[in-house]
């Protein structure tokens, strides 16, 4: 176990700087220099916490791997590691809740065009049928014209003039229907 600088006696404060001096690891998880040691009643109560003590033992190879573990300097990195895995799954969710806003938006948009396109095909719709009805009538008109015999009138000229107001009444008919 190499020895951390951090480690250090919780009664005199001295630091485990070299191996001469010998630390203990106290069952209520303080530590204490050899020296103070000497200070616990014969192993029994801690002079730091006052606590009574199941058991101690050096630090160095003879302790625990539990004890180990608690001076290692393995929770740092892990901490490190968390906090960067942390980090990481929080841009990916806020990146996730951006997207999710964002097509929503687009949904938004989409059904404001979707409306907007069911509303010019009924409107062409309309038109169409009015444009139909108006062929069908002139169309009607001209058979009657045709049939009563209309004089001496040249056909042709009858087809002129009822072109010209066919022309006109489609044109009055658009402007009636196109929105303003």
């Amino acid at each position: 176990m190499s020895a951390q600088q951090w480690i250090h006696c919780n009664l005199c404060n001295a630091q485990m700087a070299n191996k001469d001096t010998k630390f203990y690891h106290l069952s209520c998880l303080d530590v204490l220099c050899r020296t103070c040691m000497g200070k616990t009643n014969r192993g029994t109560t801690c002079p730091v916490c006052n606590n009574s003590l199941r058991h101690f033992t050096e630090l160095g190879s003879s302790m625990s791997r539990k004890e180990k573990m608690l001076y290692h300097s393995f929770p740092v990195g892990l901490y490190q590691m968390s906090y960067q895995t942390l980090l990481f799954q929080h841009k990916q969710r806020k990146r996730l809740v951006e997207s999710i806003l964002k097509t929503r938006e687009s949904l938004k948009r989409l059904d404001e065009l979707e409306s907007e396109i069911k509303n010019q095909v009924a409107q062409t719709q309309r038109k169409y049928e009015n444009l139909r009805n108006h062929r069908r009538s002139l169309q009607e008109n001209m058979r009657q014209t045709v049939s009563s015999g209309g004089g001496e009138r040249n056909i042709g000229d009858d087809f002129a003039a009822k072109d010209v107001h066919a022309y006109s009444v489609g044109l009055s008919a658009e402007r009636e229907l196109s929105p303003t």
